[in-house]
C-alpha cells in the first residue's frame, strides 16, 4: 500500500509530500490544485508503465508541466500588497513525483537538457531515478 505521495512543481503543485491511508478524500475550493494532484498521480502511474513521454506529450510537453509560479516569494507577495506570479527562471527547473510504499518506493526528477540549438533541446530527461526498498531512501 502507498504510504505517501510526493510532488513537486508540478503545474499548481509548488511542493507536495502527501501522507495516504486505506481510504483517501481529496476537497477544496476551486483552482486549489485538486484536479492536478490526480493528473500527478496519474503521470507517475504512466510513468511506472513505461508511457512517460507519451503521458507528457499528451499534456502540452514538459514546460508545460512545470510551476508557473514565483521561485521566491517576496514580502509583497506574502503580505498580499503584490500579485503572486511567476517571472524568468535563474534555476534549473525539475519536476519531481514519487511514492513511497510499505514495500517499496520510487521518485524520478525530470528536467531540460542545457540550452543548445538541437533540435531536441525543449525534449525531457530523466535527471534522477531511483526504486527502493521499504519507505525510507538510504543513498548507497
Amino acid at each position: 500500500m502507498l504510504q505517501t505521495l510526493a510532488i513537486e512543481n508540478y503545474r499548481s503543485l509548488r511542493d507536495l509530500a502527501l501522507p495516504l491511508g486505506r481510504l483517501n478524500l481529496v476537497t477544496g475550493a476551486n483552482g486549489s490544485g485538486k484536479s492536478n494532484l490526480y493528473r500527478a498521480l496519474q503521470l507517475l502511474a504512466r510513468t511506472a508503465r513505461g508511457g512517460l513521454i507519451a503521458a507528457l506529450a499528451s499534456e502540452g510537453g514538459l514546460q508545460s508541466c512545470f510551476w508557473a509560479g514565483p521561485e521566491q516569494h517576496s514580502r509583497g507577495m506574502r503580505d498580499g500588497s503584490v500579485p503572486i506570479q511567476g517571472g524568468p527562471r535563474r534555476e534549473p527547473v525539475r519536476l519531481r513525483l514519487g511514492f513511497a510504499g510499505e514495500d517499496f518506493s520510487y521518485a524520478i526528477a525530470l528536467g531540460l537538457p542545457k540550452p543548445s540549438s538541437s533540435m531536441f533541446a525543449l525534449d525531457p530527461e530523466i535527471k534522477h531515478e531511483a526504486i527502493w526498498a521499504g519507505p525510507l531512501y538510504r543513498p548507497a
